[in-house]
Parts: structure tokens; sequence; C-alpha cells
């Protein structure tokens, strides 16, 4: 991998990573393109660098609400002798359990269909009609106006859905930030609480999975890795990703998540020209 591969690889992870435009689809079209070996453990390494990258910017960007948060949690400990009351009275506790049941969600989906996901990897037509299915998320979201509910009133099941989104999203051209923000909203949520949600609950989600992956990556490693460009990919994935992180929250409080719609249709169609009706000719 050369570096300047390595930083479009950077900037394409970071911007689509938070945008909902489904940043696993950009980079199967983009490893297609540059003929790069998704297997090979150049590659697997430098997912794994621009995935962990773009946790380093939600974190970065949620800085006070996690520190908000982390000091509230703390000092509702003490009602953990009487859980039920502190899952009503503080929202740290409840944030707590909404979130966990909402990653054990994902869990579930991941256990049961990654056989399936993997297959969207090697096939980009799949990850075409994935970007349509996202495209079609977006626009319904768009037009639902009323969303005043709090995470007060957002129950467990509502998790479990939006969990369950999250685990739909493994498929390459689906969203997960699109996919959880847009499921939250549609459930009522408030699109404030909508997006910070989803972005929390991405942290452990994205770590788990880079565990997942990475377990036994390095014991396995036989040839020389370009360091360089795995290092300088993940720079640009985290600082993109932060500008991309603040532009998506924007755009949510405004209703105007219609424009990453209409780009998720014409990378579609331009996806399918560029891999089946040019290789038709």
């Amino acid at each position: 991998m050369s570096y300047l591969e390595a930083v479009l690889l950077g900037i394409v992870q970071g911007l689509t990573e938070f945008l909902p435009v489904s940043s696993s689809g950009h980079l199967v079209i983009l490893q297609h393109f540059f003929e790069l070996n998704p297997e090979s453990p150049e590659m697997i390494l430098f997912d794994l660098a621009v995935h962990l990258g773009t946790v380093v910017a939600i974190l970065v960007y949620y800085r006070q609400s996690i520190k908000k948060y982390l000091s509230h949690l703390g000092g509702s400990l003490k009602d953990l002798n009487h859980p039920i009351l502190s899952y009503g009275r503080s929202a740290s506790v409840r944030f707590t359990v909404l979130a966990g049941v909402a990653i054990f969600g994902t869990g579930v989906f991941y256990v049961l269909f990654n056989d399936i996901v993997e297959e969207g990897f090697e096939k980009p037509w799949i990850v075409s009609v994935c970007w349509i299915v996202t495209g079609c998320v977006l626009l319904a979201t768009d037009y639902r106006r009323k969303c005043h509910r709090s995470l007060r009133q957002f129950g467990i099941m509502a998790a479990i859905l939006v969990g369950l989104a999250q685990g739909v999203a493994l498929f390459p051209g689906i969203s997960r930030s699109g996919s959880t923000i847009c499921v939250a909203i549609l459930l009522g949520l408030h699109r404030r609480w909508a997006g910070e949600f989803s972005f929390l609950i991405g942290v452990p989600a994205i770590v788990g999975a880079l565990l997942i992956k990475g377990i036994g990556f390095f014991n396995n490693i036989s040839d020389p890795l370009g360091w360089g460009p795995i290092l300088l990919g993940s720079v640009v994935s985290a600082v993109v990703g932060f500008a991309a992180l603040s532009l998506l929250i924007w755009t949510l409080r405004k209703a105007r998540l219609k424009y990453f719609a209409i780009y998720c249709y014409l990378i579609a169609v331009i996806s399918l020209i560029v891999f089946y009706g040019l290789n038709s000719v």
C-alpha cells in the first residue's frame, strides 16, 4: 500500500464512518478499484487502524458528555442495591442499561448472520443494493417530524431495535450511524439524543469488532508490513472523522439527511455501472 492510497482510504473511512453512507461499502469498492486484497495482513491491520482512528474521533467529540456520564454514573453506584429505582431515577444508569441491551442485540445479530454478512464483502452488487436501502431509510427519517422522546421515555424494546439496526449495518452499504440514528428517530427519540446514543453505543461495538478481528492476528503475521501508511491512514481517519461527525450532527438537527440519501442512490448506480456495466462491454 502506498502513502497516497493510505491517505485516500483514511479520508474515506473518516468521512463515511460517521456520514450515513457506509464506510464498509466505500472501502469494499475502493479495495476492488485499487485491486487491494482485503484479506491480506496489511489490509486487515489497516482496517483495524482506521477504525481505531474513528473511535478516537468519537471520544474527543463527545468528551464532555462522556465526562458528565461517568461522573453521574459514579454517584449512582450507591443506589445499586435498588437497581429498579436506580434505573428509573438515574439517567446515567438508564443509559448504561439501554446501551448494554442495544449492544447485546448487535452481538446476537452478528452471531446469527456473520456468514451471510461476509458474502457481501465479496460481491459489489450487494453493496449497491444496501446503499439503496440506506437511502430509503434516510429519506423516511427526514419526514419524521414528531420526535420528542427523551432517553427516559426510551424503553428496552426500542434499545433492542436500535441494536439490531446496528447489527444490520454489518452489511457493507448499510450505514451504522445512519441505521441506528434513523431507527431511534423513527421510534420517536429526539434527534439530539438519537445521535448521541448512536455514537456512544458505537464505541464498544467498534472496539469489540476490532478485538474479535484482531485476536490472533499479530501472532500470524509472517510478512513485513508497511507501518508508515497504516499509521498515516489512522491519523487521517481520526481528523477527518471528527469533522464528519460535526457535519452529521448539524444535518441531523436540521433534518437534512435527504442529501445523504441522494448520494447513496448515486453511488449505488455508479458502482453497478463501473463493476458490471463496463465489464460486460
